[in-house]
């Protein structure tokens, strides 16, 4: 049997859809991942610089806060604080040719008795913030420094008001000797003196007190 043929149409036939298929070449796929990579980095480069400068803003920020909260509103830097850093390194100057302990221990003593002079409140609230950094860093070493720097104090003092009392004592004892001298020869010894060694005590030694105590 004769295979049937089929018959073509009168009418027109429309027109058959085209589709195009991109393809692209090894040149193209690593050009693109190239672009992709230097994207990759250069967005991670920014956002790391980017960090960084926040990062350095805030600790300025930090800094400026923390600056304005030690120093004292009532102190001005200037001209105090100059005079502070010209002490400083008019120490270090006439130190720069001497022995090593005197080289390295002098420009800091000299450091701290200036700010303390110039600037005691400010000085006040550095050594505050030092003892609080110092108690959340190493608190056992605060303790035994606090412990040591309290038994030092109390030895200064205690020395101090021996010193005070060996100076009335000797003051007093000087002013019984004028008195006695004066009374023995008439002599007006103390008009020749200071007018802090004219200063008397309040009872003179008599021949009927001789065996009392006086203070």
């Amino acid at each position: 049997m004769a295979p049937t043929q089929e018959k073509l149409s009168v009418y027109p036939e429309p027109d058959k859809e085209t589709y195009v298929v991109e393809t692209t070449t090894e040149l193209e796929r690593q050009i693109s991942k190239l672009r992709q990579t230097l994207q990759k980095y250069t967005g991670e480069a920014f956002r790391s610089v980017r960090s960084g400068v926040d990062s350095v803003v805030n600790v300025e920020h930090r800094v400026e806060n923390r600056v304005s909260k030690l120093v004292s509103k009532d102190e001005s830097l200037t001209p105090n604080g100059l005079y502070v850093g010209v002490a400083t390194l008019a120490s270090m100057v006439f130190t720069r040719y001497r022995a090593f302990p005197i080289r390295w221990f002098v420009p800091p003593a000299v450091f701290v008795v200036s700010i303390k002079y110039f600037l005691p409140k400010t000085s006040e609230n550095l050594c505050e913030y030092y003892e609080q950094k110092e108690h959340h860093f190493a608190p056992e070493f605060s303790d035994a420094r606090r412990s040591q720097w309290e038994k030092v104090q109390q030895h200064w003092y205690t020395g101090v008001d021996h010193l005070k009392m060996t100076g009335e004592k000797l003051r007093s004892w000087f002013s019984t000797g004028v008195q006695d001298v004066q009374k023995s020869t008439g002599l007006q010894i103390s008009s020749l003196l200071p007018q802090e060694a004219k200063t008397l005590p309040e009872k003179v030694a008599t021949p009927k007190d001789a065996g009392k105590k006086i203070i």
